[in-house]
């Protein structure tokens, strides 16, 4: 995903957004569908997990391109509607996990457990291939961002942005990577490790685990909604930080709560998701939008791409093991609570950065 992220953000702030913004999405539909139409190992033999292998690499490399465009894309060309439209965005990007639910558990359902496994798996690949070229076609037609056509008319276009980027704006990568870290750690550790940890430390029902998520995933959504609505209500750099900093609060005073109601009181798993879904949808109603202004348009596609992918590639993919270390050390099945709560501070200690760097009219100017 970084070394994705940095390709498609060099591209992105060199050539213009629209045209590495389509062809990510055509990357990813295209991986997305050959992986269906794979042979099995039985009919190529170790052949079939290496192409597999290969094919899922291409995925992470197009998507580590692919959201950080969106963001990036959305921020300069909706005008005054940027919070609705990006918290939009991570609505459905969230909600796609619901919806592969669906459709497997609408699968096995419809062609039963024998058929899925003969063949019925390479049905959800080509749907989300023919889902991504849709996309792509709808993308050809895009303008591109205005705020990279004036740059591009101005010709301040950096030669290498990731290289400026990483030189001169250090402090600029920091505070995007805090302002992603509650998001990252609050979707892997509520809504993905608290699958296996439900079920195999305390003992869930694994079928009321993955419903309650779903409700969780929803509700979580509409508070995206929300927060991004609300964002748009002023222009004003300080209200914008101030929903963060809230947010952040509400994840901090929200992480113990939520793992104690599981192990100390095996509280139900559905009340549960929704008291998760409040911390959140409030740090993901706003973070993304906060991210697009902490860089400057001539690099702002790289230093999206790199702190939004180097943050979920280090604090949400560690997340399993930070969890279950914490467990171990501690010795409390609650343990987990400690590491949301320290994303919290993370999202405070952005802000103060924010606030600190960025000029008073910084997202008034766009």
């Amino acid at each position: 995903m970084v070394t994705g992220g940095l390709l498609f953000g060099h591209l992105g702030d060199r050539y213009g957004r629209k045209k590495t913004f389509a062809a990510t999405v055509l990357i990813m539909a295209l991986s997305t569908a050959l992986i269906g139409c794979l042979p099995t190992y039985h009919q190529i033999g170790i052949w079939a997990p290496i192409l597999i292998t290969i094919l899922r690499l291409i995925q992470g490399f197009s998507i580590g391109g692919e959201i950080p465009g969106a963001i990036t894309y959305l921020s300069e060309s909706t005008g005054k509607h940027q919070g609705l439209v990006i918290s939009l965005l991570f609505t459905a990007l969230v909600n796609g996990f619901v919806l592969g639910s669906m459709v497997h558990s609408f699968l096995i359902e419809w062609l039963g457990t024998d058929t899925m496994e003969e063949w019925g798996w390479r049905l959800p690949f080509w749907f989300g291939g023919i889902l991504g070229l849709f996309s792509y076609l709808v993308r050809k037609h895009f303008h591109e961002s205005p705020l990279f056509a004036e740059l591009n008319q101005s010709r301040q276009r950096q030669q290498i942005p990731v290289l400026i980027l990483l030189k001169s704006y250090k402090t600029s990568i920091m505070t995007g990577i805090l302002l992603i870290v509650p998001v990252a750690v609050g979707m892997s550790l509520l809504y993905l490790f608290t699958q296996s940890y439900l079920t195999r430390l305390l003992n869930y029902e694994p079928e009321e685990v993955s419903n309650a998520s779903s409700l969780g995933i929803i509700a979580s959504t509409l508070l995206f909604i929300l927060i991004g609505w609300l964002a748009d209500r002023h222009n004003s750099s300080k209200y914008k930080l101030a929903l963060m900093a809230a947010g952040s609060f509400t994840v901090i005073c929200c992480s113990l709560p939520i793992f104690s109601a599981y192990v100390d009181f095996h509280a139900s798993v559905f009340w549960v998701m929704l008291l998760c879904a409040v911390p959140m949808g409030t740090v993901t109603g706003i973070a993304p939008l906060l991210l697009s202004k902490v860089f400057p348009t001539s690099i702002r596609y790289s230093g999206v791409a790199f702190s939004y992918n180097a943050c979920f590639a280090i604090f949400g993919g560690l997340t399993p093991l930070i969890a279950m270390a914490l467990i171990n050390t501690t010795g409390t099945l609650s343990a987990p609570g400690y590491y949301l709560a320290l994303s919290g501070f993370c999202g405070l200690a952005a802000c103060y950065l924010f606030q600190a760097t960025q000029p008073a009219n910084a997202i008034q100017t766009e």
